[in-house]
């Protein structure tokens, strides 16, 4: 997934609430983006299954979209705080090129990340 990609999936999972599809109009207002750049964004994401359009053309969350939303967001909140604890880094820029970097990791890396944080976080605990 790019980071514009994300950007818009977390933008609907803001917007959506698990009831009513999203309007494209909603979207665009929340990203300050044209109707048309929502409308590309959403036949990718639509692409990949992280969400779909329901009767009325709304868009609504798939249970993929959640999972990987939820996988992204741990890994980016994980750099994210590293990047301002150990580098000094602004949150402002700390969150951006989290965002940006776990979106540029290949499927793998962001599984083996995952699994290196598993068990560093097992260490801590005993």
């Amino acid at each position: 997934m790019t980071a514009a990609e994300l950007k818009y999936l977390t933008a609907i999972n803001e917007l959506y609430d698990g009831k009513v599809g999203i309007k494209l109009i909603s979207i665009a207002a929340k990203m300050n983006v044209t109707k048309v750049s929502v409308y590309r964004a959403v036949e990718r994401l639509e692409n990949h299954g992280y969400i779909k359009r329901d009767d009325k053309n709304k868009v609504v969350m798939t249970e993929h979209g959640y999972e990987q939303l939820e996988k992204y967001n741990v890994l980016i909140g994980w750099l994210n705080n590293h990047l301002q604890k150990y580098c000094r880094v602004s949150a402002e820029t700390a969150y951006n090129d989290a965002i940006g970097a776990v979106c540029a990791f290949s499927d793998e890396t962001r599984l083996a990340i995952a699994e290196f944080m598993a068990k560093a976080e097992e260490k801590v605990n005993d």
